[in-house]
């Protein structure tokens, strides 16, 4: 065998080697088997941008003027695509009321509610480590997001980037995982054959990105109330 290939083969067993042996120390288990890829069709697309464009948005507008951020989520039933309840961020009345939170709150009060395995969790924004945390919490296993964390930064907002890489020192959760398996819309989109539906999908996300936008500048200027990370 050439010395390469043998030195090649020698670092790499030292460090699967490596990783074993920080595992054991630190008591880590390996990972477990991961959610299927997050997939929707064309239909349930438009119903998750129906959902944020007509459902969540308004109630973001309202609350923004009280000083909340511009954060919602939805809970849709993963089969009809109707909407069983939509939310927005109101931090200003508990400090961990996000959009998600709010949303999960108010799903767990149905008398009458779908089964979390049978929804699919919709969030205008890549859930923060709380939300994340809240969504597996309470079973869902499929999040579709309109805007990454990126965006949010970009947006004036980089608590969720900052807060996860201080309290564990990752970049980001693992988007696809035992519990729970995550995509951005634009992502699902790019998957679909091209054709005028996708189009048109691309299209919608083009306007509700302005408009995120927009609310995203009034939220700079709004008012200031005393919450953290306002």
């Amino acid at each position: 065998m050439p010395t390469t290939q043998t030195a090649i083969i020698a670092l790499a067993a030292a460090a699967a080697a490596a990783l074993l042996w920080r595992r054991r120390r630190r008591r880590v288990p390996p990972p477990g088997p991961q959610q299927p890829p997050l997939v929707l069709d064309a239909r349930m697309l438009d119903r998750v941008l129906s959902s944020i464009e007509e459902e969540i948005l308004p109630q973001t507008k309202t609350e923004l003027a009280k000083g909340n951020k511009m954060f919602g989520a939805a809970v849709l039933d993963a089969f009809s695509g109707d909407t069983v309840v939509a939310a927005t961020n109101l931090e200003t009345a508990c400090p961990i009321h996000h959009g998600e939170v709010v949303a999960i709150e108010k799903w767990s009060e149905l008398k009458k509610r779908p089964r979390a395995s049978e929804c699919l969790f919709v969030a205008t924004h890549e859930p923060c480590c709380l939300c994340v945390s809240a969504i597996v919490w309470s079973g869902f296993e499929r999040c579709v997001f309109l805007f990454p964390y990126e965006t949010t930064k970009r947006q004036g907002i980089p608590h969720d980037l900052n807060i996860m890489y201080e309290l564990w020192r990752v970049e980001r959760y693992q988007r696809r995982n035992r519990y729970l398996a995550t995509s951005g819309v634009s992502t699902l989109i790019a998957a679909l054959p091209p054709s005028s539906e996708r189009a048109d999908l691309e299209a919608r996300v083009a306007r509700l990105a302005a408009a995120y936008d927009a609310l995203a500048d009034s939220y700079k200027k709004g008012p200031r109330p005393d919450v953290a990370f306002a």
